[in-house]
């Protein structure tokens, strides 16, 4: 009798047990590799807008499926992001206008809600939708200062202090998997990344005025999980 009241609880617990393993959320690791056009959006009188900038992210892609369809997709990528800006400016005495070519490195977070259809054939379509956080690693500018007389003056700076450490983004993509085996996929997919928050701290020397600017990109998405 012993022996069946031992049974009995073992046999419950290697059924709870069998009933959570096949409940456990399917997770997909891969690598993606993304060329992006980024640009830079002005908030400072005078600023304006003066071109894009091509760059590109390598990362880490974490897919964590909390229903057959839907999954939170994270990881963290190395984003090489930038924009052109030109603005009224003084060097020393002389005042001018001023082209500006800036650069950033961030490590970026997303945190996004996946959608995946049913599969045709080998295929699905996905979209997802969410935010990023990008914490900035360097930040330089190149410079030409055209003054009155003509004269140009170019120079490449360090701003790492005059940028914001974080970049916060509203992230929205979608694209296509195609199924290569059972736990193998490879994704291609369109990106767009809006920044939330102002990533310039300067200010300029001849009117004053705090430096904003709002930094945007989109990507390609090229990538394999499995």
């Amino acid at each position: 009798m012993r022996k069946r009241a031992l049974l009995f609880p073992v046999i419950g617990l290697l059924t709870i047990t069998s009933l959570y393993a096949q409940k456990m959320p399917d997770i997909k690791l891969g690598l993606k590799v993304s060329p992006n056009l980024s640009f830079l959006i002005p908030d400072t009188r005078d600023y304006k807008y003066d071109g894009i900038k091509m760059g590109g992210v390598i990362g880490l892609v974490s897919d964590f499926y909390f229903a057959e369809h839907y999954a939170f997709s994270t990881g963290f990528n190395f984003s090489i992001l930038g924009g052109k800006l030109s603005y009224p400016d003084k060097m020393k005495t002389d005042t001018g206008m001023v082209k500006s070519n800036l650069s950033f490195i961030y490590l970026e977070i997303p945190l996004m809600v996946k959608m995946v259809t049913k599969k045709y054939g080998r295929f699905s379509i996905f979209g997802q939708i969410g935010f990023g956080t990008g914490f900035r690693l360097t930040a330089h500018a190149q410079t030409d200062f055209t003054g009155k007389d003509g004269s140009v003056v170019s120079q490449k700076t360090d701003i790492t202090p005059q940028t914001t450490n974080i970049r916060e983004s509203v992230i929205i993509g979608m694209g296509t998997e195609m199924h290569i085996d059972e736990s193998t996929l490879i994704f291609a997919g369109l990106t767009y990344s809006n920044s939330l928050n102002n990533v310039l701290t300067g200010y300029n020397s001849l009117s004053g005025a705090n430096q904003k600017a709002f930094l945007n990109y989109a990507e390609l998405n090229l990538g394999i999980l499995f």
